[in-house]
């Protein structure tokens, strides 16, 4: 009989240290990763074999999870989740990341690198379907405005964090609903003035206005949309070869809305 518990005891043990962290949390238990640990399952992420499996997804985001006051496990975690997010999203987001990510965004509020590989991730979370709905429902819209708001001289976050704004109304009618009411124009006006090089914003801004001209086009006129249009359509920054083909598509596609009594 000794040796039968013996055995039993053998066996249970190798269950438990087979068992994965999903069906151990399941359960009741707790896995302890340590700090360097969680550091690890975060690089873990670069790794095209791990980027695959669900498994790592959940290891970043248990790492995350207890480690909630290190800045440095968040800053690599937000990293970790923007690297992967943009060929594997629906991984991200089944693993629980957006919840993650939004926290320690909302924690670390002046931390640039942080906030721009978070706000990278959840506009990759974005494009996904039904992604702009997910985000926008755990406030995720909410989080990436106020990062500009308190970053406005952070020019990663303001360029990540209109690209997400972009892709919510471009890929949601409520997004584009939310940030007609919140003066969302404005705030893509001002990114394609500030970075009028940066080719992914107007590209991006010229995709959104286009959304808002839809609805109203005399609002987008009237806040000079269409004339950033034009002036993104005429730089020499994307007509150089190779060009920027996309921007010039992107911005004739806004410029076909302008209302006809103006031509």
């Amino acid at each position: 009989h000794l040796l039968s518990c013996v055995g039993l005891i053998f066996v249970c043990s190798c269950l438990w240290q087979a068992m994965p962290a999903e069906n151990l949390a399941n359960r009741g238990f707790k896995r302890v990763i340590k700090r360097e640990d969680a550091l690890k399952n975060m690089e873990e992420m670069e790794e095209k074999r791990s980027a695959k499996e669900y498994q790592a997804y959940l290891n970043a985001v248990d790492s995350a999870v207890q480690h909630p006051a290190d800045e440095k496990v968040q800053h690599k975690f937000c990293w970790a989740m923007a690297f992967s997010s943009a060929r594997y999203p629906s991984l991200v987001a089944k693993a629980g990341g957006l919840e993650v990510i939004l926290k320690a965004m909302t924690r670390f509020p002046k931390n640039e690198r942080l906030l721009a590989e978070g706000c990278e991730a959840v506009r990759n979370l974005v494009e996904m379907p039904d992604g702009a709905e997910l985000v926008i429902a755990a406030g995720g819209l909410e989080v990436v405005l106020a990062a500009m708001t308190m970053n406005p001289d952070a020019d990663w976050v303001q360029q990540e964090g209109c690209g997400l704004v972009c892709r919510i109304i471009t890929e949601s009618d409520q997004g584009r609903e939310e940030m007609l009411s919140r003066d969302g124009l404005a705030l893509v006006m001002k990114n394609m003035e500030a970075y009028p090089r940066a080719s992914w914003v107007a590209l991006w801004g010229c995709q959104a206005m286009t959304r808002f001209a839809e609805l109203d086009p005399k609002r987008v006129e009237n806040i000079r949309g269409f004339e950033a249009a034009e002036n993104a359509r005429n730089s020499q920054f994307f007509q150089k070869p190779p060009g920027c083909p996309a921007v010039m598509d992107a911005a004739t596609d806004l410029l076909r809305l302008k209302p006809l009594d103006n031509y």
